[in-house]
């Protein structure tokens, strides 16, 4: 059997030894050794399977599942910080240190959901080391396709009784080790260095994830499994052995003293199904647990589109118009997961043809499609398209929609846009149509989900309750000018625009005025009756910013800001959420402020920077914006 080249990294913080346990991939999923020694009773005598019960979507910005779940329901996610001490990275780990954490340019070679380790101090100075590890890692490089996660067991033995069988026991079972003549052995188990296989490794040992005894102070950080710099004991084990021991050859030596590494998982992630064109139109399908999935535009092929979602059910859906070629590929974003979660999911065109244009000018419907299957293509009721380029038909009265279909059956539609033409000429005089004694004048109602509008937030309107209506008529009467998707919907959304945003470079001197817009709905029954108005009034607010007490900056090292951006009177989610920009307000630069960068804001409200502005520029002072109208100034201690 074989095995890559593995390395252990110790470090010493405050007196108390930090282990980390840094291992390529093992070629095989067992690897027994014991240097010279026969092997018969090295191997795991007592088994744990079961332990870990579910894996979460991969997240596409880093090609990783989101969490582990074992068989508590305990989630952990992946510790992606390195300005984190409780993440346990060391010097070396993340290629650049003074930068975030980015895929693959700047990230680790490997991570971990769940790190736990043990040490025996043998007599005579030798040692036994036991890790625990459920590890996310590369097969070959650090790049797209090469990821890969398994679930790992080790002992490592030396200066140990020679030549002897040592049985050891540890929260997750049993393994016996042979020694050899130095009194060296190890056994690594590890559940399976597959890449992109990630449900193997709900087949290993491990499991339920061991985590800080809550009986025995101090409490783990809020969060954490447990803080990798520190010795503690432990629960989790499903033998109720929270322990690390060894027996025979003489010995007999046990501890309850372990470090603990891993984050509670507060992402729940998100899964692109399916993205399927129909038409113009793209049917985007997901599946997630989160509350605020959208799918993220692409610039002059469509907008960014929030999903849909029935209450429990983690199923998510958009119908995207398109307004050009399909694209190849769709990202979906879970933006209530910080940082947020993505998936990204190939585009499908069962039918194999878009339809981008249909139009009538008043004498020729002029058609565009493009297909995968070929040419020519039928243009039902009208004629024949030849190529994907531009095609005239000349019709007298042409169809409300255009229907295009192939050879094997598969269509595409387009409602047709007229664009010119003249008044069709008069025939008979016309007749004064007579009421329908059957219905009285119509009476429009308006309502609205809610009553303020945050910048850059759609809410929708509703005219469904007017009776007697064939027609809607929707105007802005006063107030802030605001953005009707449509005039003649019952439903229409409408929305605000946005202050600033997270690609400006300086700060807005300006923006929309805030106050109460009031909009107007005329319904029009049989016979072009029109009702009397009805209004709704809708107040546009700013949202109101803060900067917490307790941001700093000492010179050459990170900045940290922290604050809230909140609504007043809006108890909802922001869709989408809210971001801030920061600006450096220090001396000469209070009239020229030079932006540092940007923060998300939470579904709690909460933003927070953190950053190295360089080795010689001192920041004591901001100025913070943000995309929903608020603002406000702060300082910064240099301690």
């Amino acid at each position: 059997m074989t095995e890559r080249v593995e390395r252990d990294q110790v470090a010493t913080t405050s007196g108390s030894v930090r282990r980390r346990i840094l291992s390529s991939l093992a070629v095989l999923t067992l690897v027994l050794t014991g240097a010279g020694a026969a092997s018969a009773a090295t191997q795991v005598t007592q088994k744990n399977p079961g332990g870990i019960v579910a894996v979460g979507p991969v997240n596409g910005e880093n090609g990783f599942p989101a969490w582990y779940q074992d068989s508590n329901g305990l989630r952990v996610e992946p510790c992606l910080d390195d300005q984190n001490p409780l993440c346990g990275f060391l010097p070396g780990d993340i290629p650049d240190d003074t930068v975030p954490i980015s895929f693959p340019g700047n990230f680790p070679e490997e991570f971990f959901y769940m790190l736990a380790s043990s040490q025996l101090d043998l007599p005579g100075g030798g040692k036994a080391t036991l890790t625990l590890g459920l590890e996310g890692a590369f097969a070959n490089a650090v790049q797209q396709g090469d990821q890969q996660t398994f679930a790992r067991q080790r002992i490592v033995v030396k200066g140990a009784p020679a030549d002897t069988t040592l049985t050891f026991r540890e929260p997750y079972g049993t393994i016996t080790i042979d020694t050899d003549g130095t009194g060296a052995g190890k056994l690594v188990e590890d559940i399976s260095p597959a890449a992109g296989n990630f449900d193997t490794a709900l087949k290993g040992n491990l499991g339920p994830f061991l985590r800080w005894d809550p009986a025995v102070a101090p409490a783990a950080p809020d969060g954490y499994l447990g803080d990798p710099a520190q010795d503690h004991s432990v629960v989790g084990s499903p033998f109720g052995f929270n322990k690390f021991s060894v027996t025979g050859g003489g010995l007999d030596l046990e501890t309850d003293q372990f470090t603990v590494q891993g984050k509670l998982s507060t992402n729940q992630g998100v899964q692109a199904d399916a993205a399927v064109v129909d038409g113009s139109f793209l049917d985007v399908f997901a599946t997630s647990a989160g509350s605020q999935i959208q799918v993220e535009g692409q610039d002059g092929l469509f907008d960014t589109t929030p999903m849909r979602t029935d209450s429990l059910s983690n199923r998510f859906y958009a119908r995207v118009k398109l307004n050009g070629p399909a694209p190849a590929q769709v990202k979906v974003v879970n933006i209530s997961d910080k940082p947020a979660s993505t998936s990204i999911v190939a585009v499908t065109n069962p039918s194999g043809i878009v339809v981008h244009k249909a139009e009538y000018d008043g004498t020729n419907l002029t058609v565009a499609a493009t297909s995968t299957v070929g040419y020519p293509l039928t243009v039902v009721g009208v004629g024949t398209l030849t190529s994907e380029a531009e095609q005239t038909f000349p019709v007298g009265a042409p169809p409300r929609t255009v229907t295009v279909k192939t050879a094997a059956g598969g269509t595409a539609t387009l409602p047709v846009v007229v664009t010119g033409g003249d008044a069709s000429p008069g025939a008979l005089p016309p007749v004064d149509p007579q009421p329908d004694p059957n219905a009285g004048s119509p009476v429009a109602v308006a309502t609205t989900a809610s009553t303020v509008l945050p910048r850059g937030m759609a809410i929708q309107l509703n005219g469904s309750g007017s009776t007697g209506a064939v027609s809607y008529r929707w105007t802005q009467v006063s107030g802030p000018p605001v953005t009707l998707s449509s005039s003649t919907d019952a439903n229409p959304t409408v929305s605000a625009p946005v202050a600033a945003r997270t690609t400006d470079t300086t700060p807005f001197t300006g923006q929309p005025a805030a106050g109460q817009a009031t909009l107007q709905l005329v319904a029009t029954g049989l016979g072009g009756v029109e009702s009397a108005p009805a209004t709704v009034t809708l107040n546009v607010v700013d949202d109101q910013v803060t900067i917490d007490a307790g941001g700093r900056h000492r010179l050459n090292t990170e900045l940290r800001a922290t604050g809230t951006s909140t609504v007043p009177g809006f108890p909802g989610i922001l869709a989408p959420a809210t971001s801030v920009i920061v600006y450096n307000t220090t001396g000469d630069r209070a009239n020229a402020p030079v932006k540092l960068g940007t923060a998300p804001v939470d579904t709690l409200g909460a933003w927070s920077l953190r950053l190295k502005p360089g080795p010689t520029r001192q920041v004591t002072s901001i100025l913070v914006q943000s995309t929903r109208g608020g603002s406000a100034t702060g300082t910064l201690a240099t301690k």
